[in-house]
Formats: C-alpha cells, sequence, structure tokens
C-alpha cells in the first residue's frame, strides 16, 4: 500500500494530479481484476525433465550437445537469507550441466578511524563451493559497479550460454532445462522467458509478465524482455556490459546483442521467448520491482540506450520519456518510411465518441487489441496500450502505408488510397460493413507482412467513428 502511495504521488509530481487519479484508477481495476495464481511444474514434469537429461548426459555421442549455462551473479551487500535463496533455486534445477559465478564486491566499514573493505559474503558461498564444485566465488579488489563487476564474472565463464541472474530473485526448477531445450533446437542469440513478482518471504507471486514473442518496436519502448534472460557466449563475449549505462545495462546489452537481426526475417529464429515464469522477481523496499523510484537514474540511461542504439544505426530519431517510468516514445524526424526501410505500414487507435478503443490492432484472428480500453488508460502495469509496437493489422481509417504499396492496397480494398493517420475523416463507401472492413485490413496485413514488411501500430495517432 505505502509503495502505491508513493508511486501515485511521484507520477502526480512528473504528469499532473488529472493524470495521476486516471493512472490510481486504473492501477485499482487492474487490481482489482487481478487472479494470478503461480502454478509450479508437478513434480511429474520435473522428473521428466531430470530423466531427459541423465539419459543424455550418460550417451557419449549425445551428451556433448548439452550446453554449458553459467549463470552470472554480481553481489554486493546482499541480504544472506535472500542469497541462499537463489543459490538454493539454482542447485534444485533439473538441468545439471551449469555454473554459478558469484562475483562479491567489497563493502565499506567504518571501523574506528579505519575504513576496511569486508566481504560479508564470503563464508556462505565458501560453504556452497566446497560442497559443489559448479559453485565459483570471485573476489572483486574494488566495486566497480553493476557492468563492471558481471563482466570479471563474465571474464571467467566456459558456458556456451551466459545466464543473467540478480543476487536476491529465485528461478524455477525447470528454468535452465527450458534454456537448454531451447539452445539445443536452434542455437538462438538470446532467450527469454516470462517471469512474475514474489514478496520478500518469496511465498507469495504476482503481477505475472506474460510476455508476447519479440517485437521490435515495443522493445524500442521499454526492455520487456528483461528476466529471465540467457545470450550465447559468443554474442555476450561480443557485446559485453558498458558501465555508463549502468542502472539499464541490461537494456543496452540486449539492444547491441539482437541489433543487427532484430529487424530482420530471422529475427523469431534467433531471438526466442520460453512463454512459461521461469524466474521471480523479488520484491522488496530496496528493490526495483517493488519502488521504481529506487532508481530513477536508471530510466534515464534506458533512454540513452535505445537513443545510442539508433544512432549507431543511422536512424534520425529522437526518444522521449512516456508519462510511465522506463518506457520511452521514438520519434523519426523524417520520414519514417526513409528512416526505417522495414515498416510498410503505419497505424494508428479507433475511438467511438465515448472514448473507447474500438480497433486498429488486429491479431490475424480478427480480435482487436486493446479493445473497450479507455483511451486514458494505458493497459495494465506493462503499460502496453500506449507503447509503439508491430501488429499483425491496422485499419484503413486510421493508416498510411509506403508508395509502393499503393497498387496492393487498391486491389485488397477495392479503392484508391488515401492516408487517414492524422485523422482525417475519409469515408469509404463500397467495402463492407464493420465486419468486413476488418477481415480485408487483416488481409492486407497478412500480405504486406508477406512481403517482407512490418506494420507498426503507434496509439498516438488516433481517428473518432
Amino acid at each position: 500500500m505505502f509503495n502505491n502511495i508513493k508511486k501515485t504521488i511521484s507520477y502526480a509530481r512528473r504528469n499532473g494530479i488529472s493524470g495521476a487519479v486516471v493512472a490510481a484508477a486504473e492501477r485499482l481495476h487492474d487490481q482489482r481484476a487481478d487472479n494470478y495464481k503461480f502454478e509450479p511444474v508437478s513434480e511429474e514434469e520435473l522428473e521428466k525433465q531430470r530423466k531427459w537429461y541423465r539419459s543424455i548426459l550418460n550417451d557419449s555421442s549425445k551428451s556433448i550437445k548439452l550446453p554449458l549455462i553459467s549463470i552470472l551473479v554480481p553481489c554486493y551487500n546482499t541480504d544472506k537469507e535472500f542469497l541462499r535463496e537463489m543459490i538454493e533455486s539454482v542447485r534444485n534445477q533439473t538441468y545439471g550441466k551449469w555454473e554459478l559465478i558469484l562475483a562479491e564486491a567489497p563493502v565499506n566499514r567504518q571501523k574506528g578511524d579505519k575504513l576496511l573493505q569486508v566481504y560479508p559474503l564470503m563464508k556462505t558461498i565458501a560453504e556452497y563451493a566446497e560442497t559443489d564444485g559448479r559453485i565459483k566465488y570471485l573476489r572483486l579488489k574494488t566495486n566497480g559497479g553493476i557492468s563492471e563487476n558481471t563482466n570479471a564474472a563474465l571474464d571467467i565463464a566456459r558456458g556456451d550460454y551466459i545466464s543473467l541472474l540478480d543476487h536476491d530473485d529465485t528461478i524455477t526448477p525447470d528454468a535452465l532445462c527450458e534454456v537448454a531445450i531451447t539452445a539445443i533446437r536452434s542455437y538462438p542469440k538470446l532467450i527469454f522467458s516470462d517471469e512474475d513478482k514474489c514478496d520478500a518471504e518469496g511465498k507469495n507471486f504476482f503481477q505475472h509478465h506474460k510476455k508476447p514473442s519479440f517485437n521490435a518496436d515495443m522493445f524500442l519502448s521499454n526492455n520487456y524482455i528483461c528476466h529471465f534472460t540467457t545470450i550465447r557466449a559468443d554474442v555476450m563475449f561480443q557485446t559485453r556490459f558498458r558501465d555508463k549505462y549502468d542502472g539499464a545495462q541490461d537494456y543496452d546489452l540486449f539492444l547491441r546483442a539482437i541489433g543487427d537481426t532484430m529487424w530482420s526475417p530471422t529475427a523469431s529464429r534467433q531471438i526466442i521467448h520460453i512463454p512459461k515464469v521461469l524466474y521471480h522477481w523479488r520484491s522488496h523496499d530496496a528493490s526495483t520491482s517493488a519502488n521504481p523510484q529506487s532508481k530513477t537514474y536508471a530510466y534515464e540511461a534506458g533512454r540513452k540506450a535505445v537513443k545510442d542504439f539508433l544512432d549507431n544505426n543511422k536512424i534520425n530519431a529522437s526518444v522521449s520519456h512516456l508519462k510511465h517510468v522506463g518506457f520511452y516514445r521514438v520519434e523519426y524526424k523524417a520520414d519514417i518510411f526513409e528512416a526505417r526501410k522495414d515498416v510498410g505500414v503505419i497505424g494508428g487507435r479507433l475511438l467511438d465518441r465515448r472514448g473507447l478503443i474500438k480497433g486498429g490492432n488486429y491479431r490475424d484472428s480478427g480480435k482487436v487489441r486493446f479493445d473497450n480500453l479507455p483511451k486514458n488508460y494505458s493497459g495494465g502495469f506493462q503499460h502496453r496500450a500506449v507503447l509503439q509496437q508491430d501488429t499483425d493489422a491496422v485499419d484503413l481509417r486510421c493508416m498510411r502505408i509506403r508508395p509502393e504499396l499503393s497498387e496492393l492496397y487498391e486491389q485488397i480494398f477495392g479503392v484508391p488510397y488515401q492516408d487517414t493517420l492524422n485523422g482525417n475523416q475519409v469515408v469509404f463507401s463500397g467495402i463492407g460493413d464493420e465486419e468486413e472492413i476488418r477481415r480485408k485490413c487483416i488481409l492486407f496485413g497478412q500480405a504486406v507482412r508477406k512481403m517482407g514488411y512490418k506494420l507498426l501500430w503507434d496509439p498516438q495517432y488516433e481517428t473518432i467513428i
């Protein structure tokens, strides 16, 4: 409750009281509607995974295909109980070919007139390392910050894949097995999973982050990949963390790790989403998960990371903060079709006279994303209804296309192309009723994607219907 009050006050300071009232109303609605209950993997399924792992491990011709997964954990002044729970969550994995590298930075303690560097976790970690050779302790000489500390752990990693785990979080017992199976099947650059949050005791779970498959433009709006992320070792060593983006160092790393493929046709094979909760993000007073304002510098670092990525890809655009911290908007300074050769269509949202979303962002099935959501709502704790994102289809009543698609447009809709992105009221006759319009919009979207173009939905644009 206290954290919710702090969030509301902070939001009001940034966006005004009226905006804070709307945001608070939406948050209250979402909390009432949230019936999430974490369902642990059954013991039967876990035993199947153990048997699968043992069967391959005992077959010398197949065992070579099992990837070694190095888990990097930078530690600094970590609560010892949280640390133990994190280590135990790794030791309880059904997949056994891993190494856990714990890089501890020293804590400065005053003793009389002297300032001493101490390592409060060294004894605890040593106890684990003595009984399990897969656990490695790295005592850092200085605290170089999260990027430098994690890079130090990376330098001694031997894995085929590198997983990132925070010192006070936990992973589910099937996490590494799911990652290993995915790695064996397709050898991707990056693997990520769903996640949720848990309380300080690690007993109650909430805010299930059910993620979409990789969506390049949504990713430029927010680091929704987050946890649990695993990166191929060769990509990781080439990329590494950069300390000037501390606070958003993961976001910066991910952007650079997949930047050369995120807009390509092979993205879905190189960036793979496991649609299962494999990570529990612990929520306590000092954590970003409980109190986003505890790391306000991180959000500016995230904005700079996106801007740096766009600059390095010679895309002339500005990046600004949205109302919700950690979420961004990319504004292309030139014609977007010149800046982004991969984008073929831009669409916005359709609103009725009451201000409810009625269309504009469609799934291939015909379902309207954010259907009936009030226009001032953001779409839940991940705020997807206000984010630029790739989609399956948009509506011709709020649409702009690149010139090369004009002929296709006329073939499918039966009328000459008209730009309606800025809310231009155009009467389309002869296309059909609402159901027929949507059907043709979806056919157009499918045809555009078949030609290799993306459809970008931008909620900044809207048309009243």
